[in-house]
């Protein structure tokens, strides 16, 4: 058998191994619905870079959209959301671009500086994750253009990878209205199943 198969027979049996941690720890888990702090149902969203154990905000939904996952308020069509979120992730460590997680912000700040230079990066009140014994650090981007953005970015640490959720809002009043929603939806993490080598 050549590397590349038994690489990839590894990462499909670790595939494997994380789906059934995954099983045994929550229900439902792919179809995840939305949390509610009084059921006591918690879930994992199953992304190419692994299991992320997080609760979906009560009032949205995952979609189909960019990123390893993308989530909406519930009954709102892509093209008439006033405000989204997007769950992705970054490797980090001696092999990758970034050696650890303050790089890897400071080089998102400076990539969004670059992109829009009268944009403006600020830093936030850090999240509380209760279950991951740790804080997310959480940044207010502000495009600064015509047709403005603006976006608030949680930061999650993790082994050799960092995870952002990104709440983007068309304008400041629907970024004020759902920070609620990230700010609940960042606080549920409970962890990761990474698949495959860290590196």
């Amino acid at each position: 058998m050549k590397a590349n198969s038994i690489k990839a027979a590894l990462y499909s049996e670790a595939f494997l191994a994380g789906l059934l941690v995954m099983l045994a720890f929550s229900h439902p888990l792919l179809a995840q619905k939305p949390a509610d702090s009084s059921d006591g149902m918690h879930g994992m969203i199953a992304t190419r870079a692994g299991f992320f154990a997080v609760d979906i905000p009560k009032g949205w939904t995952q979609s189909d959209g960019p990123g390893l996952a993308f989530f909406l308020p519930e009954g709102v069509e892509p093209r008439d959301a006033q405000a989204w979120m997007i769950l992705s992730a970054a490797p980090v460590g001696p092999k990758a671009e970034d050696k650890d997680a303050d790089a890897f912000i400071q080089s998102d700040i400076a990539g969004f500086k670059h992109a829009y230079p009268k944009g403006k990066a600020k830093l936030e009140t850090p999240i509380d994750l209760p279950n991951a014994k740790e804080k997310a650090r959480v940044y207010e981007f502000e495009s600064g253009e015509t047709r403005d953005a603006f976006e608030l970015v949680v930061y999650i640490e993790d082994f050799h990878k960092v995870w952002t959720i990104t709440l983007t809002a068309k304008s400041p009043a629907a970024l004020a209205q759902s920070k609620a929603a990230l700010v609940a939806f960042a606080s549920s993490y409970r962890g990761s199943i990474q698949l495959g080598s860290p590196d």
